[in-house]
């Protein structure tokens, strides 16, 4: 080394290093900092239909992590028109804000067409120091008016347990809910004859203490109309029975519950217990299988008066169980179940073929509990039969069904003391009352020449 010469430090390279460094480090921080973060407000919006009824608020809520800063709603209509123009700043720095829809203060006439585009900007120092922005676009169609409901014909009177149809017009181009209720359930209409005509047939059953019915139509708008009819209630008594069990009878509900694989279950309760599980517990699970069954169906187009024969199932039959029967059974002065008898049982011959006395689909064919071997025939308009405890069946699910056709034969599978049919009749899922749907007088009065009039008014108005 020459004497007196220094090696020179070099600062700019260490100051370039630690400059780099800390660009880095300030990169990372800003990254990961909340002060900095980039997810963009959350703007949820409360309406999920093009039509609006300005009288019923839309619900705007703003959210984010850092607070929202500020919000802006503009509203232009069809023509491009501005009508509506206002920001707003958020001091208080809330994660959540809630506010309504604005309204633009402008006459909104009926069927008029408006846009609205709604923004939202955080607390973020992110897109330098702006913050992060989110923008909705909502368009809307103004709708204030409530859906107008006529009746044009109906069955007069229904009974406690019974049927009745009607056909109605329903004036409402979006429709959202359109069903006749009884009070407690939701009948489906089917469209009929003309757009904007309908055809409904519905149960009161006998689990439902009242019968209050009406037609629900609510549109997309949230408009709502709701229209009472003016049907006869008609009070029946059904029969009550007391039944008294043995202990013998315990030996038949444990080969019972042994042949419908429930043995394993009920092994540790007591011989009452046993038979509560099988005449209620299976009884609903039966029954439970039916209604998806028989309430599950295609809704077409109705193009004419459907007529409908009266059920006739069984020949020569003697009628041996009546249907609504209210049963009560006791063991040792003790009630210990109940249950409703949902069909009449009717009794021929020993494997006395089954006649489907209406054309449908079988929509279930399946060995069930209390019911046993059952099919349930599907025919339209909401109507299905059911016939249980049969021995053979001679059609499969899924096939259709002509009318006069030898469906099954009749057995005593299931809960059946002898060979016999249950046989029932639902609307809509809903069990009914045997004896109208027998009769081929109440099925013109209450069915088809209910069908048969609205036809001929749909026809007349339509001109």
């Amino acid at each position: 080394m020459i004497k007196g010469y220094r090696r020179k430090t070099n600062y700019k390279g260490f100051l370039i290093f630690f400059v780099f460094v800390g660009i880095i480090a300030l990169v990372y921080f800003a990254s990961h900092s909340d002060i900095f973060e980039q997810d963009t407000p959350e703007i949820i919006l409360d309406q999920k239909e093009l039509f609006w009824n300005p009288n019923k608020p839309i619900p705007i809520v703003f959210k984010d992590s850092s607070a929202i800063k500020e919000y802006s709603i503009i509203a232009t209509l069809k023509n491009g028109a501005k009508v509506l123009d206002i920001k707003k700043v958020v001091l208080d720095k809330p994660k959540e804000l809630k506010i309504n829809l604005p309204l633009p203060p402008i006459e909104l006439a009926e069927g008029m067409k408006i846009s609205y585009e709604i923004s939202a900007t955080d607390w973020s120092n992110a897109n330098f120091l702006s913050g992060n922005t989110q923008t909705r676009k909502l368009d809307l169609i103004i709708d204030t008016i409530a859906p107008k409901v006529e009746v044009l014909s109906s069955s007069f009177s229904i009974n406690y347990g019974g049927s009745a149809a009607l056909v109605f017009k329903a004036q409402e181009a979006n429709v959202k809910k359109l069903v006749v209720n009884n009070g407690v359930d939701d009948f489906v209409a089917f469209p009929y004859i003309k757009e904007g005509y309908y055809v409904s047939i519905i149960a009161w059953p006998l689990k439902n203490t009242s019968f209050t019915p009406k037609i629900i139509v609510l549109d997309k708008a949230g408009n709502q109309t709701i229209y009472r009819l003016a049907i006869v209630k008609r009070f029946k008594n059904y029969r009550n029975s007391t039944l008294k069990l043995q202990d013998k009878n315990f030996d038949k509900v444990q080969k019972m519950l042994e042949v419908i694989g429930k043995s394993g279950a009920t092994a540790k309760i007591s011989n009452p217990e046993k038979f509560q599980f099988l005449n209620e517990s299976v009884r609903q699970e039966d029954e439970s299988a039916i209604f998806q069954a028989s309430s599950t169906f295609p809704v077409p187009f109705i193009t004419q008066p459907i007529i409908f024969n009266r059920f006739y199932p069984l020949k020569n039959a003697q009628v041996v169980g009546s249907f609504g029967d209210s049963r009560h059974y006791y063991y040792k002065d003790q009630n210990i179940s109940n249950s409703f008898h949902m069909g009449l049982d009717l009794a021929s011959t020993k494997n006395a073929p089954i006649i489907a006395s209406n054309a449908g689909k079988i929509v279930l064919e399946k060995r069930l509990g209390i019911y046993g071997n059952t099919i349930v025939l599907y025919h339209t308009l909401g109507i299905a039969s059911l016939y249980s405890h049969i021995s053979t069946f001679d059609a499969q699910q899924g096939s259709q069904v002509k009318e006069n056709q030898i469906i099954a034969y009749t057995g005593s599978t299931g809960w059946a003391f002898g060979d016999h049919l249950h046989f029932s009749v639902l609307v809509q899922g809903h069990f009914v009352w045997l004896t109208e749907w027998m009769d081929s007088k109440w099925i013109k009065n209450n069915i088809t020449n209910v069908l048969q009039k609205g036809e001929k008014m749909i026809l007349g108005q339509a001109k």
